[in-house]
């Protein structure tokens, strides 16, 4: 494959079936990609790791990891370095006659895919022989560097070329191909064989949207149907070329005669008319298979209809008989319902009778039971009227009690008061009078010891003795005695604190709760019974009776010890 031009079509066909071979073989999914690392793969057994990356690297310039047919084609030549000798060919044929233009319309991309089902043989023969033309095209331009093409057009100058591109409505080889008129795609075809006429210039836009589709797998993968196909057709291609050789030889040499021209021109138009004929005979026997075959379907499909119209006749029947069947069972069961409902509706009846009487037997006992709550009611109002009253007096009773309170507890706050300032002064005259005491002692001690002195003196040492130690036990008592006293004293001093204490906690209490205790009173008196509210009151007698029985034993006791305390002074 290296170094060597293609000659001609078969050889490119031939390259293109190996290649599809070396592209399924590393297809392993059969989807028409090969994925790059599964070459790489298949590259490492036959072949160095660097040269395997640089052939990696010339697949896949873009990185993409996959590529399909086309793209390795391309790939391969560019790898070669090198481009074919040949360019495109130009598709040189006979020049098409009317009757084979009339049926070379109507052939999409379903009649290239599948050319063997064809129902045409005319028109598939004239249209076939243009797809694999344009075909051959398109795979040199496909596969074949464009730089440098060497047009075949005037490969034979000074000869009379007869090419056939079609009456202005080319075939169309995809399903979505536009008119010519609508494309304007057609500028490097015409760069590339500036010799074509214009005619060659407007077929090759087909050939350019073939480029994009997927044609070129089609016929790879259905080579074995158009290899054969195409060497048929390039052997018609060779006898044409040959014959327009011929023809031209001829007319050189014999350019003056007329005779001669005409004569050949009879002969080609006698064996077109041969071919013609032939083929609309293939294609009239093709037509009566076909009809044949219709029909024979044909009655095929009337025999199933009999024998399905039978069928369902005997179905309909028997639908009939069921449908009969059902109507009785619906008519039997319609009088069960109407039975069943009827006996229902009897009970219902007669549970609603029923029901009836009960709720007016209750609705005369719910109205006596009303009046007797209405006496009830009455009666309970004058009973919460007169309630209210003793409330009301209670409330009255329980607010001079609460004076009385007061003024006792003033009276209480003004006694402590005093006694506090009595023993006060107590306690500064007994401080007094002890001293005055102690002064007068001395003074007595003082005059006795001078007056034995001075009756006898001799025994005036002796004498100082008996009243120092007479002096000293009448000390010794008065110490004892003062020292009782002292704590008399003292218990009283701590009784009267722990009163003073317990009455200034109790004062507090009230001074801080006066209007809790006013709104505490006021909700147990609206909320209390009759009975609560004179064992409250008899309780608060009993406490104010107790209290008065306490300031009389202060009082009392303030009389037997310190009467003074109680004396106004002015």
């Amino acid at each position: 494959m290296e170094g060597h031009p293609f000659p001609d079509q078969d050889q490119l066909l031939w390259v293109v079936r190996r290649l599809k071979e070396v592209f399924d073989v590393c297809d392993e999914d059969a989807d028409g990609f090969i994925r790059m690392e599964h070459l790489v793969d298949l590259g490492l057994q036959f072949g160095q790791g660097e040269e395997v990356k640089k052939l990696t690297k010339h697949l896949c310039p873009n990185a993409h990891g996959i590529i399909n047919f086309k793209e390795f084609c391309r790939a391969l030549f560019a790898i070669k370095g090198k481009s074919p000798k040949v360019g495109p060919p130009v598709i040189a044929l006979a020049q098409s006659y009317p009757e084979c233009r009339a049926c070379t319309s109507g052939r999409g991309a379903d009649a290239e895919c599948d050319m063997d089902s064809c129902s045409e043989n005319t028109n598939s023969s004239n249209s076939m022989t243009k797809a694999q033309q344009a075909s051959l095209y398109f795979l040199s331009v496909l596969l074949y560097n464009p730089r440098n093409p060497v047009g075949s057009a005037s490969a034979i100058p000074g000869e009379e070329q007869f090419e056939d591109y079609g009456e202005g409505v080319d075939v169309d080889f995809t399903p979505n191909s536009s008119c010519p008129e609508e494309d304007n795609g057609t500028n490097g075809l015409s760069e590339l064989h500036p010799s074509l006429p214009s005619s060659a210039k407007q077929t090759p836009q087909k050939i350019q949207q073939m480029y994009h589709s997927d044609l070129l797998d089609i016929y790879c993968s259905q080579c074995c149907k158009k290899v054969n196909l195409l060497n048929d057709l390039e052997a018609r291609l060779r006898n044409l070329k040959a014959n327009s050789q011929l023809f031209q030889a001829s007319h050189s040499v014999f350019g003056s005669s007329q005779g001669s021209s005409t004569e050949d021109l009879f002969t080609d138009s006698i064996d077109s008319c041969d071919l013609d004929i032939t083929e609309k005979v293939s294609y009239l026997e093709k037509k009566v298979t076909e009809l044949e075959s219709d029909s024979l379907a044909n009655s095929d499909l009337k025999s199933k209809l009999k024998q399905e119209n039978t069928h369902l006749f005997h179905r309909v029947h028997e639908l009939e008989e069921q449908v009969k069947d059902a109507e009785t069972k619906a008519a039997e069961t319609l009088e069960e319902e109407n039975k069943r409902h009827r006996d229902t509706y009897s009970k219902l009846e007669r549970d609603r009778n029923t029901e009836i009487d009960l709720l007016c037997s209750r609705v005369q006992q719910v109205e006596e039971e009303n009046g007797e709550m209405t006496l009830n009611v009455r009666r309970l109002k004058s009973q919460s009227e007169k309630l209210d009253q003793e409330k009301q007096r209670m409330t009255d009773k329980l607010e001079d009690t609460s004076l009385r309170l007061k003024d006792e507890m003033d009276l209480y706050r003004m006694i402590m008061d005093k006694l506090w300032h009595d023993r006060h002064e107590f306690q500064k005259e007994k401080e007094s009078m002890q001293e005055l005491i102690d002064d007068l002692r001395r003074e007595l001690d003082y005059l006795q010891l001078f007056k034995l002195e001075m009756e006898h003196p001799g025994m005036s040492k002796g004498l100082s003795e008996y009243n120092a130690k007479t002096r000293e036990m009448e000390m010794e008592h008065e110490v004892k005695r003062l020292k009782q006293g002292n704590f008399k004293l003292r218990d009283q001093n701590d009784d009267l604190n722990a009163q003073i204490l317990s009455l200034s906690l109790y004062e507090a209490k009230n001074l801080f709760s006066c209007h809790t205790k006013a709104q505490c009173l006021a909700a147990e008196i609206d909320n209390a019974s009759r009975d609560e509210l004179v064992g409250a009151l008899r309780k608060q007698e009993e406490i104010n009776l107790r209290l008065r029985q306490y300031m009389d034993k202060i009082i009392l006791a303030i009389l037997d010890h310190n009467p003074s305390i109680l004396e106004i002074k002015n």
